[in-house]
């Protein structure tokens, strides 16, 4: 590779971060239960609410694993948390059928999770409208999403709330503005497509490219 190519490739790889620049924010934290995916193609992406009674550092170190409980991902309310947990190759146990409702089909095998922090409504003295998110998780999670859609060509209707798999045993994630979430996927979209080439974008909403391309 030559120097031009050197420097070209250099500019792409900065103007990708400063667009999913809360990605740079990621550690670590080690999960210790997971499992294997056996050749399960991955195509889709699940949202949680952790409505936690405990504190953040303690429902994430709670998420890095039990028999029936992990996450690949956890983004905090505060700024600059964002934990990798399990990673993507491997099957976390975030949506599966733990209670064998004859209704419910496992998503572990094909599905990535991210959970984003939330107080147990039980806080909020059983007040649903008091869960929400912060900025910090819905810039992230938009991040984050766009991310993984583009490497693992996961379509926009495969992402997923978990009530919408498991409707009997979690309302998560309660009060999410998946309006919201959506414009900020397509708004990234948009403008790495714009930045880098085609093979950047998402299958967004062809209005929105419109009105970023100033049509």
């Amino acid at each position: 590779m030559g120097i031009m190519e050197t420097i070209g490739e250099a500019a792409r790889i900065a103007a990708y971060m400063a667009t999913v620049r809360n990605l740079m924010f990621m550690t670590t934290k080690a999960a210790t239960s997971f499992g294997s995916r056996s050749g399960t193609v991955i195509d889709e992406i699940v949202l949680h609410g952790t409505e936690s009674l405990g504190t953040e550092d303690q429902s994430a170190t709670y998420l890095t694993g039990t028999a029936v409980n992990s996450i690949h991902y956890f983004i905090g309310r505060d700024s600059s948390r964002l934990y990798s947990i399990v990673p993507e190759d491997k099957m976390a146990f975030h949506a599966g059928n733990p209670k064998k409702h004859p209704t419910v089909q496992d998503h572990n095998p094909r599905s990535i999770g991210i959970e984003m922090y939330q107080r147990d409504i039980s806080v909020f003295k059983g007040d649903a409208s008091k869960l929400d998110f912060t900025d910090w998780q819905y810039d992230t999670v938009a991040m984050l999403v766009y991310d993984i859609r583009r490497r693992r060509n996961i379509s926009r209707d495969m992402v997923v709330a978990h009530h919408t798999i498991n409707p009997i045993d979690r309302p998560d994630p309660r009060n999410f503005d998946w309006d919201r979430f959506n414009r900020q996927v397509d708004s990234i979209s948009a403008t790495l497509g714009n930045l880098l080439g085609p093979e950047y974008r998402l299958d967004i909403n062809p209005l929105l490219m419109m009105q970023v391309r100033g049509w």
